[in-house]
């Protein structure tokens, strides 16, 4: 497995690319310290993920993010920041960035955020979706004066089932298929099942574009649902 770290603090790439070696089995570091260094090495070497800072010296973040999806659209590219600002995670799923890894995570935490995105599930901060799940929560209640008495969103106005909204609300905790079933004691082929007409009512083919489309919309999904309906 090849990862590429784009980060201009020489201690915070060797730190990491050290982390990255005990937890993953044959991987193959390689460095950078900015994003046009960061595109040659992903020109020379094939890549499975890139962990790409969002502050670097010669071109932002986001736009690095978007450089790198350009050229290489099937790479696995993961925003990894000191920053947690709700919008800006947001903002980098909206442009394709599979996670967003706060540099406060925890090892554990890194591990899971690693877990995730290597599985093709993205990867939130709890602090994004909290704040995101608040701002949506937000502009309900400005568009509605009785929101408070209905904070959260009627299904059947989105074109989602009962159940699929069930589902989307565990999906947009991060949660994988096998998690969902068990959760909502149903079979995995079930969520499969149901994940299906989601992803075509919302135009969308990944679980991160899905996760945007839905903070995008205003959705207010509420806590999660355990059990069957």
């Amino acid at each position: 497995m090849n990862i590429l770290l784009i980060d201009d603090h020489f201690c915070a790439r060797e730190g990491l690319a050290l982390l990255l070696k005990q937890l993953l089995a044959d991987v193959q570091v390689c460095e950078a310290q900015g994003v046009d260094e960061g595109l040659a090495v992903a020109r020379a070497t094939p890549l499975n993920l890139a962990l790409l800072d969002v502050q670097l010296p010669d071109r932002g973040g986001l736009d690095g993010l978007c450089a790198l999806r350009r050229e290489f659209p099937s790479l696995c590219v993961v925003m990894f920041s000191a920053l947690e600002d709700s919008e800006l995670v947001f903002e980098a799923l909206r442009l394709g960035a599979m996670g967003f890894i706060p540099k406060s995570v925890s090892r554990q935490g890194f591990v899971d955020a690693l877990r995730d995105v290597l599985s093709g599930r993205p990867y939130l901060p709890v602090s994004a979706i909290g704040s995101g799940l608040a701002r949506t929560a937000e502009r309900h209640a400005a568009a509605d004066d009785n929101a408070v008495m209905h904070a959260v969103s009627d299904p059947n106005r989105h074109g989602l089932t009962a159940r699929e909204f069930q589902v989307l609300r565990w999906l947009v905790q991060g949660k994988c298929n096998k998690d969902i079933a068990r959760r909502l004691n149903i079979e995995e082929q079930t969520v499969k099942n149901h994940l299906r007409p989601i992803f075509q009512k919302f135009g969308v083919t990944r679980r991160a574009e899905l996760i945007v489309k839905v903070f995008e919309a205003g959705i207010v999904l509420g806590a999660p649902d355990v059990g069957n309906a």
